[in-house]
């Protein structure tokens, strides 16, 4: 479980997941959009597991190319504003539920992170 925050750093990690999120938003509410009816009621129960899925998928897929790019910071910057520029291209603006949820996880997400470099830095020095 710990391999997750040893992927990226700390910043790029919580970069990464609040990509990863906007994406996964954005995807699942022109999901949401389309559906009607029945559609609809199953499309909410598949959610439940299909929306935390679908984001550590993407998570993942944004990490490893981030990793990739390890010593070229301009290179992941340029990375992320691709996904992020793609993502208006295609879905818009995201409204401010989705804003607010993408902050949300990539604050709680960051802090672990922040907190686990830290740790690792302090039993290094022990």
């Amino acid at each position: 479980m710990r391999y997750y925050t040893n992927l990226l750093p700390p910043l790029w990690t919580t970069i990464a997941v609040a990509v990863a999120t906007l994406a996964t938003n954005w995807i699942w509410a022109s999901w949401f959009i389309k559906a009607k009816g029945t559609g609809l009621a199953v499309l909410m129960v598949y959610s439940i597991f299909g929306w935390p899925l679908m984001l550590a998928a993407i998570y993942l897929a944004l990490g490893f190319i981030l990793r990739l790019c390890e010593g070229l910071p301009w290179l992941r910057m340029a990375i992320v504003l691709a996904v992020i520029g793609a993502g208006f291209a295609v879905f818009g603006v995201p409204g401010p539920w989705n804003l607010l949820l993408c902050a949300a996880l990539a604050l709680s997400v960051g802090l672990q992170a922040m907190r686990t470099a830290q740790d690792d830095a302090d039993l290094e020095k022990l």
